[in-house]
């Protein structure tokens, strides 16, 4: 029983030294600056226009929508990040998918 309980306790010293070795890459990776260039910029910002053309729809279907997603506003100019818009589309996805499997459940 004594050797069991030891080799335990060094397993657990290996799990600790692993943990904190992970930790720091972690850390160091988070620190790590993703250079943004003018290229990089663009992809990851949309306006209006190219929500409208994402969708295919006109000025009154786009602007039903638009409250969905999360809008900065700079010199009267509506700017949407891609990423945003992409969550926004899965959530909204999420949501309808959990809505027909709930209504084909019933009676």
């Amino acid at each position: 029983m004594e050797n069991l309980l030891q080799i335990l306790i060094e397993q657990q010293k290996k799990n600790i030294k692993l943990t904190k070795k992970q930790n720091n890459l972690i850390a160091k990776l988070v620190s790590m600056k993703i250079p943004v260039d003018k290229e990089m910029l663009k992809k990851m910002l949309m306006d209006n226009m190219d929500l409208k053309e994402l969708f295919k729809s006109g000025n009154t279907k786009f602007f039903q929508m638009k409250k969905l997603f999360k809008t900065y506003e700079l010199n009267s100019t509506d700017f949407y990040l891609a990423d945003e818009v992409l969550e926004t589309i899965k959530k909204h996805r999420m949501a309808t998918k959990d809505n027909s499997q709930t209504n084909n459940d019933g009676p």
